[in-house]
């Protein structure tokens, strides 16, 4: 009974409000939104087929496809491939390369970075105006 209604809950993640304060964050750091939504509708509920991201996430397929793109080229997320029934493609199945406090690091370092850029940005645009005042 108490991992059904787990199940239940966990159905729409938006609905936790710990998931939707995690994407939230992510999208402040500058992740797009349906790639931090799959990133916690994977940490929530495990592996998961684009199909299953779709209707967890409630976003249409290509934004899936986006969203995987770019969580497999931080190497947040792993692809295992698995025999399709009959005939067809192979279905591929998405999960968590690593525990959600390794996989958020990626986001984490690139907004540290981009604060690093800031503050030099606005380091050199002090002296050039200062230079220019003189």
């Amino acid at each position: 009974m108490q991992a059904e209604n787990r199940i239940q809950g966990l159905h729409d993640f938006t609905n936790t409000k710990l998931s939707q304060q995690l994407v939230s964050q992510l999208i402040k750091l500058g992740v797009q939104n349906y790639t931090a939504k799959c990133l916690a509708c994977l940490h929530i509920h495990g592996p998961s087929t684009s199909i299953m991201l779709q209707k967890n996430c409630q976003i249409r397929q290509p934004d899936v496809s986006v969203a995987i793109a770019e969580l497999r080229r931080l190497n947040v997320v792993k692809l295992d491939s698995s025999a399709a029934s009959g005939r067809g493609r192979p279905s591929h199945i998405y999960q968590l390369a690593g525990t959600l406090n390794e996989c958020i690091i990626p986001f984490i370092e690139d907004a540290q970075n981009n604060i690093t850029h800031i503050i030099s940005a606005i380091n050199t645009l002090e002296q050039l105006a200062k230079k220019m005042s003189d």
